[in-house]
């Protein structure tokens, strides 16, 4: 097996391609290369990635927006496994390669024999993930960008959330709850004595106006968007709509409408 999507079903199969196992020097084509682990060493890269995509120059909203093509390129296929086919993906950050495209994250390669045994305890199955990617990842990211590590967990979150949910309706979905209860409703993460950065990343609550979806899901930290130059659209699960005067809603829904019909 070289790629994740061989072992999926065939549902499920898109979110594994982008997932490869073995020596990452055996690759061919376009793009750079480099450990998981030294990611921030390049950056500037990254932010320059997210220059072409949207004005300004606040490296933490950058930062932002880029890890969430990062979260939803090496969450989903965690999850998958772990859901699907109840073992997990061991993806330690410093055994991890991660392949780059002007910037943008594109593929993963991971050791030959990263998926483990079958096992039931979510534990066991969104440990490596969670303290062995996520977590080591997210912190150094933060630092070099001085940002917020929360912000980074909350976009790590909502992603995690979101293919939760997602993969629940369309496979088991008896697995998604105690999932979910034992990521985002524990104070403890894991067991690594601290406390859990994915407590109450999302929740779903009574929206402030009835124009607004009910209940509405949202986030428990903005991922700072808003700070970049024209961005006035604020993303649907964005905390800050529970703060809008109606007014201010309304607008944000026309944007909305405007959006989708361009």
């Amino acid at each position: 097996m070289s790629c994740l999507a061989e072992l999926l079903p065939p549902a499920l199969a898109s979110y594994g391609r982008a997932i490869h196992f073995g020596d990452p020097a055996t690759r061919r084509g376009p793009g750079l290369l480099v450990p998981a682990s030294r990611l921030v060493e390049h950056l500037p890269l990254l932010l320059a990635a997210m220059r072409e995509h949207y004005a300004g120059d606040d490296a933490r909203a950058l930062l932002s927006q880029w890890s969430k093509y990062y979260f939803s390129l090496v969450i989903p296929p965690a999850v998958a496994v772990a859901q699907r086919l109840r073992r997990p993906l061991h993806m330690a950050l410093d055994a991890s390669y991660l392949l780059l495209r002007e910037g943008m994250p594109q593929a993963v390669w991971l050791p030959a024999d990263a998926v483990g045994e079958a096992c039931d305890d979510p534990a066991l199955r969104y440990r490596s993930l969670c303290l062995e990617h996520l977590a080591p990842q997210i912190e150094a990211l933060a630092a070099a960008a001085r940002i917020a590590p929360r912000v980074l967990w909350s976009n790590g979150g909502h992603t995690l959330e979101y293919a939760l949910s997602t993969m629940a309706g369309s496979t088991h979905a008896g697995h998604a709850g105690p999932d979910q209860a034992f990521l985002f409703e524990r104070q403890a993460f894991f067991d690594s004595g601290q406390p859990n950065p994915l407590l109450h990343a999302i929740r779903y609550v009574k929206p402030p106006s009835p124009a607004l979806p009910d209940p509405l899901r949202v986030r428990r930290v903005c991922c700072l968007r808003y700070l970049l130059p024209g961005e006035e659209m604020l993303c649907s699960s964005c905390p800050l709509f529970l703060k809008l005067p109606e007014p201010a809603i309304a607008e944000q829904l026309r944007l909305v409408r405007e959006c989708s019909q361009a």
